[in-house]
Parts: C-alpha cells; sequence; structure tokens
C-alpha cells in the first residue's frame, strides 16, 4: 500500500470507519488516484480530458478534487477502461 493510499486508510480510521467499511472507499481511492495520475501523465487539460473520457469537464475536475464520493468502483473501472488500462485485484490478508 502507497504511503497516500495509508494516509487515507489513518482518515477513513479517524473519521469512524472500521476496516470493513472503509476498504470500499479505499478502493475506490486507490482507482481514483491511479484515473488522476492518469490524466496527468497524458497532460490533457479538462476539456480534451472530459471528451476523451465521453464525459462532461466538471467530472474532471472532480477527478481532479479527488471527490470519491462522486463515483462508484465500476464508473472508475469504466474511465480507466477508456485509458485502456486493465484492472487487476489482490486479495490478501489484513494487517
Amino acid at each position: 500500500m502507497t504511503v497516500q493510499l495509508q494516509a487515507y486508510k489513518r482518515v477513513f480510521k479517524n473519521l469512524g470507519f472500521d476496516s470493513e467499511k472503509s476498504a470500499p472507499l479505499l478502493l475506490r481511492t486507490q482507482l481514483l488516484l491511479e484515473l488522476k495520475n492518469q490524466l496527468e501523465q497524458r497532460q490533457w487539460n479538462q476539456s480534451e480530458a472530459a471528451q476523451r473520457l465521453g464525459v462532461k469537464q466538471p467530472r474532471i475536475s472532480e477527478i481532479q478534487r479527488l471527490c470519491i464520493d462522486k463515483f462508484s468502483i465500476d464508473l472508475l473501472i469504466k474511465y480507466l477502461h477508456r485509458l485502456d488500462k486493465e484492472i487487476e485485484i489482490t486479495v490478501k490478508d489484513t494487517d
């Protein structure tokens, strides 16, 4: 788990989420961070990113601001797929 993701895990814990409730939030966060990174690597402005993903510009702003409450896991996977990214999930024992 990246340092940034560990920080989010602590934030969710501090907000009162137990590990079971925070697991989907962490997965959404991880997917959203990857999506944001992919858009940054491509150096697209918001209009171009919106056109490439097939969304309106405000959605790109929400991605850039990491508004995890605005996105489902399914939607984030769909957006990453549109960027030719494949998602792999690893299941492991909890820490």
